[in-house]
């Protein structure tokens, strides 16, 4: 897994990288497109840590804690969302990708 398409792109395509990954109805350039594959990965790895993260916290505070506990599940399902929907635009970026190189 490399990043530097997206490590090369200005502040600007950044963002562009992120509209990409993020939303469905877009029409990245190639550049973005290849960018926001390459982004897809760790956006997923990042969430999946923070995913874990908020479970050792659910875990620690739930008994002894109840308000942090239950915000803290409120905000694992938020995670676990956006884990899930950054999957999926994952997967749709590098099908795409792989249906444009054949």
């Amino acid at each position: 897994m490399k990043l530097d398409v997206y490590q090369s792109c200005s502040r600007r395509e950044k963002r562009e990288v992120l509209d990409a990954f993020w939303r469905s109805h877009t029409q990245p350039t190639s550049r973005i497109h290849q960018a926001a594959t390459q982004y897809g990965p760790y956006a997923v790895i990042c969430l999946a840590a923070v995913a874990l993260e908020l479970a050792l916290v659910i875990f620690v505070t739930i008994h002894r804690a109840f308000v942090v506990g239950w915000l803290a599940v409120l905000l694992e399902a938020v995670v676990l969302a956006s884990l899930c929907w950054a999957v999926v635009r994952s997967r749709a970026l590098s099908n795409a990708s792989d249906l444009s190189e054949t």
